[in-house]
């Protein structure tokens, strides 16, 4: 019996040694859980027998229990690592069935699924339509997309601003006019004068000497004195001094109708303002090559190619001079420029004229000035010219056309709230957002606030917005034969509170054509007059809410301005958040939600089947898996970039090995005392 009882012993030890071992062999796995050997004694005595006489027959192992404590979480800088802080089990799905681990290394395969290093799957849920998290649902196979993040186009724009209830309505004071940069009664063409000359010191313009008085709200009145020849430029300089006045000068003229000299060497010469400029007639297109030597040479100068023509303009209205600088060579049609005093565009005027470049010859183009009078300002000319002569406008060639003493131009207010982008007078305040079309190419919507005049109802919160996009005009109008493209205009109204009024309803622009910088159309087109904006690809209409909007009492203030569209995007890498969802972040600033990890949980975990692997199997003692999202039925938090270390206590398992150790030795001296005793019976 003292043998048998030896054994077990003996055996138990061995036992106790390997879960040991065991536990301090994975200290540094990830993941693992360690294990305790528990032990129970035998007895062999009959339920009638025994008593206080009862004798021990040994040892056996009753179980081997897991410990499933929380081991230390150590970061690492794989984003697909991950570590649950707290309970629960990742979910993996291989051949084999599902099986539950807390080793959360994981990485991709070839296909983009998230396994584990021996080829398990990762489970999970997929996320809603709106890319949040679900909590609960099928569980999926997790899967990273590597691929581009398709562009989307806008289909909402959603701001919130406020707009200062106390502001002044918007208007501007005072009117603008274009000079007419001459007289049409002389021989010459509107807007240009051509006067070849053979004295090359004789470079001026022939705008005769004016004097002009300026007379402001108050009575007071300044003179200008303009001596002749002046250029636009130089008039709009003298009027930066005058109170209530304000003026720009631009000069445009045509060039056409190239042509060679009697020397026939393809070559036309002749000068621009003092630049020599040698054109060549065998050039595919000699215009496109006379602008691009302007355009080169010539500052404030800007040159394009406009049907057969060259059109040539200088941003600050200085004369345009051209003469041949004493090396006559061909010939070419100087034509001048008109402009109209409503839209400010400029278009060539007359029949061109071939001139022969003959040495020296000179021809001087003047240029138009625009200039603006703020409300009670008025402009006139002087009955006398700066000799003291008495000034026939009828025959005077002035800048400024039909002005004369007893025709006074006088600044009176715009209707009101005209609205011009260009003037910032003209509007409360501004913002602009990006935007996208269909091929996910970036446009920048620009909107304007006009604080109106009060209603006949005395309402004086009233507003309007205008929109534009890339500086284009973007409503729609059903009246519109053309169907183009006009001014969007939208009233905004507030109740008593400020607040947005409910009763309005969203924006929605319905007339946008894409285009890129040089005006091609791009992307998907727009469907006019639709009353419902389409979330697809297929036009370009959105809609725009302002319903957020205030008009309180304060400063302008934009606190969001937020779109749904966006660019093509490339993957630059996923994340992982404390409730398990996996995103991919793109190069555009876009995330996607691509999944949300999936807990399990049981009610007795020490049921569970040890698979090896640090994984575990669901059994019938364990009960079965409660599976939801991290952070709920009591699971714990997910925390990316980290790996749970092995609960193994080293220390305490160098203690229970030594343990072990001796009760192996003491076992082992148990069989050695029964054999002596044997020994010493069978030799009596």
């Amino acid at each position: 019996m003292s043998f048998i009882i030896g054994l077990s012993a003996l055996n138990a030890a061995q036992q106790e040694i390997n879960v040991t071992g065991n536990n301090i062999a994975n200290a540094g796995t990830n993941g693992f859980k360690s294990s305790k050997a528990v032990f129970g004694d035998v007895y062999a005595a009959s339920v009638l027998g025994g008593g206080g006489t009862q004798q021990g027959s040994g040892v056996t192992l009753q179980g081997i229990q897991q410990s499933f404590n929380q081991g230390n979480i150590s970061f690492t800088e794989n984003t697909l690592d991950l570590a649950i802080n707290g309970e629960g089990f990742f979910i993996l799905s291989g051949e084999s069935g599902a099986a539950y681990t807390r080793a959360g290394a994981f990485g991709t395969d070839r296909f983009g699924y998230v396994v584990t290093n021996t080829g398990e799957r990762l489970q999970g849920f997929a996320p809603s339509e709106s890319g949040q998290a679900t909590g609960g649902g099928p569980l999926t196979d997790l899967r990273v997309t590597t691929g581009e993040l398709q562009p989307r186009a806008t289909t909402l724009v959603e701001s919130e601003i406020n707009l200062d209830a106390a502001a002044m309505p918007s208007a501007v004071i005072g009117s603008t006019y274009i000079s007419n940069g001459g007289n049409s009664s002389q021989p010459r063409l509107n807007g240009a004068l051509i006067s070849p000359d053979s004295d090359p010191s004789d470079q001026l313009n022939p705008y005769t000497a004016t004097s002009l008085v300026v007379r402001t709200p108050s009575g007071e009145t300044q003179q200008l004195d303009i001596a002749a020849g002046a250029s636009a430029n130089a008039v709009a300089q003298q009027f930066a001094g005058v109170e209530g006045v304000a003026a720009v000068g631009t000069t445009v003229g045509y060039i056409s109708n190239l042509q060679d000299g009697a020397d026939a060497d393809d070559q036309l010469r002749f000068a621009i303002n003092g630049r020599d400029i040698v054109v060549d007639l065998t050039a595919t297109n000699p215009l496109q090559d006379l602008a691009n030597k302007i355009n080169a040479l010539l500052n404030n100068l800007n040159a394009t190619v406009d049907g057969t023509r060259v059109r040539i303009t200088h941003s600050t209205g200085a004369d345009i001079r051209i003469n041949t600088g004493g090396n006559p060579s061909g010939a070419l049609s100087f034509e001048g420029s008109t402009r109209d005093a409503t839209t400010g565009a400029f278009s060539p005027v007359g029949v061109p004229t071939v001139v022969n470049l003959d040495a020296n010859d000179i021809m001087t183009m003047g240029g138009f000035v625009e200039f603006t009078l703020d409300e009670n300002v008025s402009l006139r000319t002087t009955d006398e010219d700066l000799d003291g002569n008495p000034v026939d406008p009828s025959d005077a060639f002035t800048i400024f056309g039909d002005i004369s003493a007893e025709d006074a131009l006088a600044g009176t207010a715009f209707e009101s709230n005209q609205f011009d982008p260009r003037n910032p007078e003209t509007y409360y305040r501004s913002t602009a957002i990006s935007i996208y079309d269909s091929v996910g190419t970036q446009h920048s919507l620009a909107m304007y606030f006009v604080k109106e005049r009060p209603d006949d109802t005395g309402d004086t919160n009233l507003w309007s917005v205008y929109f534009q996009i890339d500086g284009r005009n973007i409503g729609y109008d059903p009246n519109s034969s053309t169907g183009d493209p006009v001014l969007a205009r939208f009233d905004l109204r507030f109740d008593d509170t400020g607040r947005f009024d409910p009763n309005q309803q969203s924006i929605e622009i319905t007339n946008w054509y894409p285009v890129d910088t040089s005006g091609r159309r791009i992307g998907a087109g727009p469907v006019p007059g639709n009353a419902n904006v389409s979330d697809q690809t297929t036009n370009s209409n959105f809609r725009i809410d302002l319903s957020s909007m205030t008009a309180f009492g304060g400063d302008f203030s934009v606190q969001s301005n937020n779109q749904d569209g966006f660019s093509k995007g490339q993957l630059t890498g996923l994340e992982v958040n404390t409730r398990g969802l996996v995103s991919a972040r793109f190069s555009n600033g876009q995330s996607q939600v691509l999944g949300e990890v999936a807990l399990a949980n049981f009610a007795n975990a020490s049921g569970l089947a040890n698979l090896g692997g640090t994984k575990f199997a669901e059994t019938s003692e364990s009960g079965a898996a409660s599976v939801s999202g991290a952070g709920t039925a009591g699971l714990g938090a997910i925390q990316s970039g980290a790996l749970e270390d092995s609960n193994v206590d080293l220390p305490t398992e160098l203690v229970q090995l030594i343990i072990s150790q001796r009760n192996y030795q003491a076992a082992a001296q148990i069989i050695s005392a029964t054999d002596d005793a044997t020994q010493t019976i069978i030799n009596l």
